[in-house]
């Protein structure tokens, strides 16, 4: 992944006394305001400062909030602060301190003590060289207010990052201000603010242009799973330089994806100009015996994904810069970027005609042509093209493959560097619900106290790859546990029998599954007669339906089907009396069909569900739900048994 640009950061001091602190609001005032909360901003500012220093734009932001605390509830959860700096995000001054109530109108200033600086290394990152700066604000008591105010100078002009409104606590105001000297030209955007939260002013003053955009009363955003990341709907202003005036002339910065191919370029241009002999016997080693170009790429990808160990960098300009093939085969180990330089290396020593490519994951919702920025892609593949048709190899992957890229840069645009100068923006296809598919075969028998059956489920596509994910580093225990929640069904009291696990489909990453079951006190028997509901998983329930107060999308990870066949055999001088009416319901987003028909001896009741929808809007809610509530209500049914006459 590339370089995470951040953050936040701070000091402390010593204890001083004021009639007033200057952030202070009237309490009265936000707890009328926000009668629920226990905590919040009373200011949330951010000033962006651009420059020139010898001829080239640079920037610092300074940074102001203020938190009043309404109650001393969770106030342990409040106090303690967690910020971060980096070489590209350099601290210059920084001061934390509480503004405590000692009397009406009077406040003491407690600064912050004990902080404690480390490195921010997460689990999944190796190394890097952010520092994470922790400590707790004192006193917080009701109607103490924290207060934060420090300034980070900017390393590189390229990297501004996105003001975003506050959404975990709610605030009195918030205030991005930009400020911009003649001479600069600045590019902004406006993401999400559907509601027009912010009031945008642009004032001259002197030489140099004041934006600002503010708003106020600004309420939380309610928590909700299967959402997508924060940049799909929480309102943002995106602010760039797209260019400046010199001595020489104008000089275009990031204005188009143009300039941002320069930038990305540039990280290349020194990246595997020597031939090494060790990769070129591997790679003749993997490709001698293939029939085509295809069957070689494949050979070359399973290769990487199997013996190069990703581990994530994150080190200054090397959070961008890929090393050199040679070193990652040496060592085994790389990121997404190392990754990528050995594949595109080991395939053109193939034959192949491969491209680094720059892409960002589905957590950035950003078009290049739309934001042509660095903060658009966080990730690094190779592109090949082979008879006409595009792929995209992520060697971060381990399971994936040349037909189906990881799910999560499925619809994404890619930046696919050509040569120097010329470079392609391709799409990832999304691939369709019917590659991604489960199909159920449960067969059941009734029982003196309930039911019994065998089912064998067909798992491919992602579904295949997230099966043998599961399962790869599993023991026997562990693996029974895994299959028991994959395959209960019916009720609570479901048993699980014998099982197996077929994944002995390393190629086309399929898995099957099956298993013995029993479900005891499962169907009804008033008298002679047996009722029972044959679909004993249920696709839907009333927890599938999206709510209506709900403002933020729904994201599904990929499209999909599933097919369930349960097959009941029906038990000797018995008949059918009652046989559920089918159902077919289906919109642009997602379709479900239900049946039953009997066949010798079987009831084979089925049900389909087709999602083709990655992600769904708030506005497209109600037809998501319209076609879930039928199939809800068709759940409820039972057929009825009955003794032939």
């Amino acid at each position: 992944m590339q370089k995470s640009i951040l953050i936040y950061t701070l000091v402390l001091t010593g204890l001083f006394f004021c009639p007033a602190p200057s952030s202070a609001q009237n309490p009265d005032e936000i707890l009328t305001t926000f009668p629920n909360a226990d905590v919040v901003y009373t200011n949330y500012d951010k000033k962006l400062i651009i420059s020139k220093k010898e001829g080239a734009p640079v920037a610092s932001s300074e940074y102001s909030l203020g938190m009043m605390m309404l109650s001393d509830k969770n106030s342990n959860m409040v106090s303690r602060y967690s910020v971060h700096h980096s070489e590209f995000n350099e601290l210059a001054s920084m001061d934390a301190y509480t503004q405590v109530p000692i009397g009406k109108n009077k406040y003491k200033n407690v600064k912050v003590k004990d902080t404690s600086t480390t490195s921010s290394t997460s689990s999944n990152i190796f190394y890097d060289d952010s520092k994470e700066t922790v400590f707790n604000f004192p006193s917080l008591v009701q109607y103490a207010v924290a207060n934060l105010n420090y300034t980070l100078l900017h390393k590189d002009a390229h990297l501004l990052t996105p003001f975003y409104i506050p959404s975990g606590v709610p605030a009195m105001s918030t205030t991005f201000t930009v400020v911009v000297p003649d001479g600069v030209d600045i590019r902004y955007i406006v993401q999400n603010d559907v509601d027009n939260q912010f009031v945008f002013t642009k004032e001259k003053k002197s030489k140099e242009t004041h934006y600002k955009w503010t708003a106020t009363k600004v309420k939380t955003v309610d928590r909700y799973g299967n959402a997508p990341s924060f940049r799909y709907y929480q309102p943002h202003v995106i602010v760039h330089i797209t260019g400046y005036q010199t001595k020489e002339g104008y000089v275009s910065f990031l204005n188009d994806v143009k300039d941002l191919y320069k930038w990305n370029i540039s990280f290349t241009k020194n990246l595997n100009t020597k031939e090494d002999a060790s990769l070129k016997l591997l790679v003749d080693s993997l490709t001698n015996n293939q029939p085509d170009a295809f069957s070689k790429a494949a050979s070359i990808y399973r290769w990487v994904q199997e013996h190069i160990r990703y581990i994530a960098f994150e080190d200054g300009l090397q959070g961008f810069t890929p090393r050199q093939a040679s070193d990652i085969y040496v060592k085994r180990y790389g990121d997404c970027k190392d990754m990528t330089s050995i594949l595109v290396v080991m395939l053109r020593l193939a034959g192949i005609p491969a491209y680094y490519t720059w892409i960002g994951t589905r957590d950035i919702p950003y078009r290049y042509e739309e934001i042509p920025l660095p903060l658009v892609d966080n990730h690094m593949i190779a592109t090949i093209q082979l008879d006409g048709k595009w792929y995209f190899l992520d060697g971060t992957n381990s399971y994936a493959y040349l037909t189906l890229p990881p799910s999560a840069i499925q619809g994404k645009e890619a930046l696919v560097a050509i040569d120097d100068a010329q470079y392609k923006i391709l799409k990832v296809p999304v691939a369709a619900p019917e590659y991604n598919k489960i199909v159920d075969s449960t067969f059941i028998q009734l029982t003196s106290n309930g039911i019994k059956g065998f089912q064998k489920v067909d798992y491919s596509g992602y579904f295949g790859l997230e099966v043998l994910t599961s399962i790869k580093y599993r023991n026997e225990t562990e693996q029974e546990k895994y299959v028991k929640s994959r395959m209960g069904k019916g009720s609570n009291k479901f048993q699980l029998g014998k099982f197996s696990i077929d994944h002995s489909y390393p190629t086309s990453k399929t898995a099957q599954i099956s298993a013995e079951f029993e479900i005891p006190d499962y169907g009804k028997k008033i008298g002679d007669a047996y009722y029972i509901n044959p679909n004993l998983e249920k696709l839907v329930d009333i927890h599938s339906l999206l709510l209506e107060k709900r403002k933020i999308p729904v994201e599904h990870e990929f499209k999909y089907q599933i097919v369930q066949h349960h097959i009941l055999e029906i038990p000797e001088n018995y008949m059918v009396t009652h046989l559920p009416e089918d159902l077919f319901a289906e919109n642009e987003f997602i379709s479900i069909r239900i049946s039953y028909k009997i066949n010798n001896n079987t009831i084979i009741a089925t049900q389909e569900m087709k999602n083709n929808a990655l992600m769904v809007y708030p506005s497209d809610f109600e037809k998501w739900n319209a076609i879930l509530r039928l199939a809800i209500s068709k759940n409820k049914e039972t057929l009825v048994l009955e003794p032939k006459k």
